[in-house]
């Protein structure tokens, strides 16, 4: 299964919500998970997670597009050139960043990677413009978009542009969900929100405002948050429904069952 995580606005936290989701799938759901991104900035996923590419992923990189352009690769050779995530089972990264190959080439790894890879689910946080080609071949291979929103009025605006210009059509025709991140009741009641937005509620979830997200993510220390919110620890109370509630709503978008631990 491929997911796209995409957001109308920029700083609305698409990389939290990606990396939130793939650990969820791999360590709730026991699937194997890759994680990759478009665009040529990898630094807010690594750092969230504590990587450093490897020394040579330039020389890997350059390697894997000879490789595709000489069809000599497969989705499971490619695993190879994946990094592991320190300290979680099943979830893998791919690091397509490089200042050293063209965009073109870029995409073709990117694309490839997607259509290829054997994980069971690739997570794809997209980082570029709507327009760029990058993001539709992206979209094209999806199974299911996510959204990621905020309770701004700002972003409504948004939303409401990409309406007139047919993008929230094409988007919907591959199967479109929404996750509202760093939530507040305080502003509004989740289904005011929805309701303000014109967005169906059954295809909403959200992810409440929380500091240690903000406190892990500034450590490297990301993928440590979910033991803490699947033990419901008081600190992260409110992340154990938002979360098990995305995971509901992206799993049954996509015609599976979600199997939530008990305590």
């Amino acid at each position: 299964m491929k997911i796209s995580v995409i957001s109308p606005d920029r700083k609305q936290g698409a990389t939290t919500v990606s990396v939130l989701l793939a650990l969820a799938l791999a360590q709730t759901q026991n699937y194997a998970t890759c994680l990759t991104y478009t665009g040529n900035h990898s630094a807010a996923m690594a750092g969230f997670l504590g990587l450093k590419p490897a020394e040579d992923k330039t020389r890997n990189l350059t390697q894997v597009i000879k490789l595709l352009e000489a069809s000599a690769i497969s989705g499971e050779q490619i695993q190879d050139y994946c990094l592991k995530i320190p300290g979680v089972a099943n979830l893998q990264w791919m690091d397509t960043a490089s200042e050293t190959i063209t965009e073109a080439d870029r995409t073709k790894l990117l694309k490839f990677v997607i259509e290829n890879m054997d994980h069971d689910f690739v997570i794809t946080d997209v980082a570029t413009e709507i327009y760029e080609d990058v993001t539709s071949a992206v979209i094209d291979n999806s199974d299911l978009i996510v959204m990621v929103l905020s309770q701004s009025r700002e972003v409504a605006d948004k939303l409401k542009l990409w309406e007139a210009a047919g993008v929230m059509e094409h988007l919907e025709r591959k199967g479109l969900v929404y996750i509202f991140n760093q939530f507040d009741p305080d502003v509004e009641a989740f289904r005011d929100t929805t309701k303000r937005m014109n967005l169906r509620h059954r295809r909403c979830a959200k992810l409440s405002y929380n500091a240690f997200i903000k406190r892990t993510s500034n450590m490297g220390k990301l993928q440590t948050i979910l033991p803490y919110i699947v033990q419901r620890d008081p600190r992260v109370i409110e992340l154990h429904n938002d979360l098990k509630e995305c995971l509901l709503v992206v799993l049954a978008n996509l015609g599976r069952r979600i199997s939530w631990p008990s305590r």
